[in-house]
């Protein structure tokens, strides 16, 4: 996974609540992000939706979650900075409706494994705010590779969704979104690359 691709955030939640590419945000959205609390939010309860080209297989490790928290000294390191790979599903009738014509939606949740990375990850935040530091806390959510079953793709839109409670919906959180857009040069062709066509073209 590509470092500065890493930084590219759909999905961001903190206490002040911070989104990249705000103007993409839905007030729905938003409005979920705020009653997040990314610190104390079981990982077993957090769990989100993609929306990709539907010629985009998405397999397990093909979307990643990233969870950070900065120390307010702009020179120091990230005190806390975990990503891991998410379990995809193509989503059913449950889940939310494709957002645009040619979209699949995908649902994204942890492995048991990797639940236990963030559970530790989100002790350590609460261990430093108890000593007093203070700092920033940012989730994210990047779609990192899937193959193509079809020609290759010239743009990446993508729509995401919220979910922090089970026996709640889905709530729309960022609109489509081109990532390769979003990504330096030298960083788009890295992702593009990753894109490789799928084995049988049916993924």
């Amino acid at each position: 996974m590509y470092q500065e691709r890493t930084r590219t955030v759909f999905v961001g939640i903190a206490s002040s609540l911070i989104l990249s590419a705000c103007a993409s945000v839905n007030p729905a959205g938003l409005i979920a992000a705020s009653r997040l609390d990314p610190v104390n939010t079981a990982p077993a309860e957090i769990a989100v939706a993609l929306g990709v080209p539907e010629t985009l297989r998405l397999r397990d490790g093909d979307a990643v979650f990233r969870i950070v928290f900065e120390s307010e000294d702009p020179d120091a390191r990230s005190l806390v900075d975990e990503t891991v790979p998410l379990l995809v599903r193509q989503i059913d009738d449950s889940g939310p409706l494709p957002s645009a014509a040619g979209e699949i939606v995908y649902t994204a949740r942890f492995a048991p494994e990797d639940a236990v990375r963030i559970a530790e990850a989100q002790a350590k935040i609460r261990a430093f705010r108890a000593q007093g530091i203070e700092g920033q806390g940012t989730l994210g959510v990047m779609v990192d590779g899937g193959c193509v079953a079809g020609p290759a793709l010239g743009a990446l839109p993508v729509s995401t969704w919220l979910q922090t409670n089970p026996e709640a919906g889905f709530v729309s959180l960022t609109r489509r979104q081109d990532v390769f857009k979003t990504l330096d040069e030298r960083n788009a062709k890295a992702l593009r690359a990753q894109l490789a066509p799928c084995d049988d073209q049916g993924g």
